[in-house]
This record gives C-alpha cells, sequence and structure tokens, in this order.
C-alpha cells in the first residue's frame, strides 16, 4: 500500500510539474483554475472554500476541483499543491 502511494505521488507530482511548466499565462483571480492537492493532502474543495473561491461545476475529483474567485496565491497558501490553468483539464482529457 505504501508502494502505491508513493507511486501515485510522484506520478502527480511529475505531470503537475511538467503541466504547469508547459502552460501559458498565469490565470487571474476570475480565471478558471485548477486546484490540485497531494493524495495525503485536503480535500480540495476546502482548500477552495479557504482562499475565498469557489468551486465550479456540481463534480469533484479526489485531488482536484475546477474552481475560481481567488488568486493563485490565495489558493496556495490556502494549501493546494498546485493551481493550473483549466485548459490543463483538456490536456488530461485528451490522452
Amino acid at each position: 500500500m505504501t508502494w502505491l502511494l508513493m507511486t501515485v505521488g510522484l506520478a502527480t507530482l511529475a505531470a503537475t510539474v511538467v503541466l504547469g511548466l508547459t502552460s501559458g499565462d498565469a490565470p487571474g483571480a476570475d480565471d478558471p483554475v485548477l486546484v490540485v492537492t497531494l493524495p495525503w493532502g485536503e480535500d480540495p474543495a476546502e482548500v477552495v472554500a479557504r482562499a475565498g473561491g469557489q468551486a465550479i461545476g456540481p463534480l469533484a475529483a479526489p485531488l482536484a476541483v475546477l474552481a475560481s474567485g481567488a488568486t493563485v496565491a490565495a489558493f496556495k497558501s490556502s494549501g493546494a499543491f498546485a493551481v493550473l490553468p483549466a485548459s490543463t483539464l483538456a490536456l488530461l482529457c485528451e490522452s
């Protein structure tokens, strides 16, 4: 079980870093973003609420949620591992 969690965590880290480096401009406070947390971290919806943002859409994944209403810095200071432009989700869904 430990190896599985480590593998998932490292894969999440690698994918987030690669996608974060290849995305364009930093999103603004009102732009939709993908708020990502670590597998052993907090619930993404709680991170969004603490940052003063709101989740977008009826569904959330265990490690990420689409959100808006707060700055990237606010999401990160509230516990997000990564905050990516919402367009990143399209890259993940295409593969």
